[in-house]
């Protein structure tokens, strides 16, 4: 059984920024809620676990991954390669800089786009690839092809940086994830009716969700 927090979310340009990656939203988004799920001691897991088992839960596809890596990509393309999966790459405008051999080098980040046409290609995508979200890599999964990166000047650390800023565009009927910090959980943003409300996504959570707090209301005993 998982112990189960969801904090419904106003979506702010404050809050867009506390996502990460810079991400912005073209359009309207009715409602946005942080998940996070705990089972055992192991959070990372068991919010991949969790996240597994809601995405089975909605049986929509296909779903469409969208994962950055690093500059030596060939290791994450093969993992799509051996899972039959169709996907598109792309590398970002944005530069990075990386060593090797004692010389400072640039790179643009390569981008992902994986078509998840079913459970078993869900549950080998999830198991493969989710150690890049724990390492704050962008990774979001969407119900539609509604995501592009732009070249922006944006702040960071007090500094005017390029980055490849993700904007989703909105969509009637269309859900779309991103991973929180480290992967602890994950933020739901949906137009889709099934979630429009606290009550009504709480109906589409998976049979073995045991909700603890619902914002800042404790239920079912808590986290005791």
């Amino acid at each position: 059984m998982f112990k189960v927090w969801i904090q419904e979310e106003k979506v702010s340009s404050g809050f867009l920024r506390d996502t990460g990656h810079h991400l912005a939203i073209d359009g309207y988004i009715k409602k946005v809620y942080n998940i996070n799920a705990q089972k055992g001691e192991d959070q990372v897991d068991d919010n991949k676990e969790y996240l597994q088992e809601f995405l089975i839960q909605q049986n929509k596809y296909p779903l469409y991954f969208t994962i950055v890596g690093y500059e030596e990509y060939d290791e994450l393309e093969e993992i799509l390669k051996r899972g039959s999966l169709q996907y598109k790459l792309n590398l970002l405008e944005e530069s990075r800089p990386y060593w090797t051999n004692g010389k400072n080098l640039k790179y643009h980040p390569p981008c992902f786009t994986v078509e998840v046409i079913n459970e078993e290609a869900l549950v080998y995508i999830l198991k493969e690839t989710y150690w890049l979200p724990t390492q704050n890599e962008f990774y979001a999964i969407s119900t539609s092809e509604n995501l592009y990166f732009n070249l922006e000047e944006v702040m960071e650390w007090g500094k005017k940086k390029k980055r490849s800023a993700p904007h989703f565009k909105s969509e009637e009927n269309s859900t779309f994830i991103t991973i929180f910090h480290d992967g602890y959980g994950f933020y739901l943003f949906s137009n889709e009716e099934k979630y429009s409300s606290i009550k009504k996504l709480c109906t589409n959570l998976p049979s073995n969700t045991d909700i603890r707090q619902i914002n800042d209301d404790l239920v079912n005993g808590g986290w005791d």
